[in-house]
């Protein structure tokens, strides 16, 4: 019996998700030693130099379960922090790139944004209902490179409750060219995904839920 056969039970799913994993390697070592003593071979006892061989061995397996055990701690704590900072987002406004978004009775003025990568003659944001249809032109006029802002205001556009999309584009010449817009909505809750281990942000005018890694501004 060696340090090998402890090497394979430290690898074992068992050992290394108990909650106490430290400790149960260490006893389950000593175990072992104390067995591999017991029953060695009177007439042609162990090398003392390979007591000492395992020890190092399993100074150095105990190590590493250390180390992994530290890191998973300091995981939760960058968690958490994470979570108790980004706290700090709920109710402001957060800009993300989106094609759609819901209209209640009584949502105020909703801003966006569209990025032009060039100059253009005629930029403009339609805003079509759930029917398919047109129910309001932006027109945005000639503009250079950038970020070119626009308003949504229901009240005044007569814009009724219910889901719309925007379907943007700039014209140069004969050339049209789609582009993608934004909108600014207001960051309602914010949690942490375990299983992609990203910062999610749940959205106003129902954007749904995005990673705080695609919001592109915040106000």
């Amino acid at each position: 019996m060696n340090v090998n056969a402890l090497s394979s039970s430290y690898n074992t799913p068992e050992v290394a998700t108990s909650a106490d994993s430290s400790s149960a390697l260490s006893n389950e070592f000593m175990t072992l030693m104390i067995a591999q003593i017991q029953n060695q071979d009177p007439t042609n006892p162990i090398d003392g130099t390979e007591y000492v061989s395992q020890l190092a061995q399993f100074s150095q397996v105990e190590s590493l379960e250390k180390m992994r055990s530290d890191q998973n701690t300091q995981m939760v704590m960058i968690e958490n922090m994470g979570i108790v900072q980004s706290a700090n987002l709920i109710g402001k406004d957060a800009m993300v790139a989106a094609d759609s978004l819901n209209i209640e009775a009584d949502s105020e003025t909703i801003q966006g944004k569209i990025y032009l990568e060039n100059a253009t003659s005629d930029a403009s944001v339609e805003i079509v209902d759930a029917n398919g249809n047109t129910v309001h032109t932006i027109n945005l006029g000639a503009q250079g490179k950038g970020d070119i802002p626009f308003d949504i205001n229901p009240q005044a556009l007569g814009l009724l409750k219910g889901e719309y999309k925007l379907q943007a584009k700039a014209t140069s010449g004969d050339e049209s060219t789609s582009l993608k817009t934004f909108i600014q909505a207001p960051i309602e809750k914010i949690h942490f995904a375990s299983a992609s281990g990203m910062m999610m942000a749940e959205l106003g005018y129902g954007l749904g839920t995005v990673s705080v890694l695609e919001i592109s501004e915040v106000s």
